[in-house]
């Protein structure tokens, strides 16, 4: 499928769900969507790891800061999530040295607070996401997919 066609998936079918899902599905047969996990609980990161792989997606993880940058550097990523905390380095810190080494890599935040301030403080930072703890699994996904979707659609638009 041709960058034209993406185009006219995003022309006809506006900023709906349905319209995300189409493109991000339409984006995904290409090739596949890289992730990378950064976060410092061996539990959560598996289970974001196996998450992820089941729905189609090739996973990275860092269990700190220091190999998240490394992998950065060494292999383009499609989205970054981000533990609140890694190893006592906030995840806000950690955004923006990711950003210093990819400025345009999409991020969601994870937190274990559904708190506005929080999510605001998050979103001014530049994530593109916040999801809260305990994580609601398609709801999740369904973000992921906007982010996704949504970041494709704007290099699509830079480009024509």
């Amino acid at each position: 499928m041709c960058v034209d066609t993406f185009a006219e998936i995003l022309w006809d079918a506006g900023s709906t769900p349905a319209a995300s899902t189409i493109f991000y599905n339409e984006l995904n047969k290409m090739n596949i969507t890289r992730i990378l996990i950064i976060a410092d609980a061996r539990e959560i990161v598996d289970e974001l790891r196996d998450f992820f792989e089941l729905n189609g997606f090739e996973t990275e993880v860092a269990l700190n800061a220091k190999v998240a940058f490394a992998i950065l550097e060494e292999r383009r990523m499609d989205l970054a999530i981000i533990g609140f905390k890694v190893q006592d380095i906030p995840g806000l810190d950690v955004l923006e040295n990711v950003r210093g080494i990819d400025p345009f890599l999409p991020a969601i935040i994870i937190h274990g607070s559904n708190s506005k301030k929080i999510k605001s403080v998050i979103i001014k930072a530049g994530a593109q996401g916040y999801i809260p703890e305990p994580i609601e699994w398609d709801p999740f996904l369904r973000k992921v997919r906007k982010v996704l979707a949504s970041h494709v659609s704007k290099a699509v638009q830079s480009r024509l």
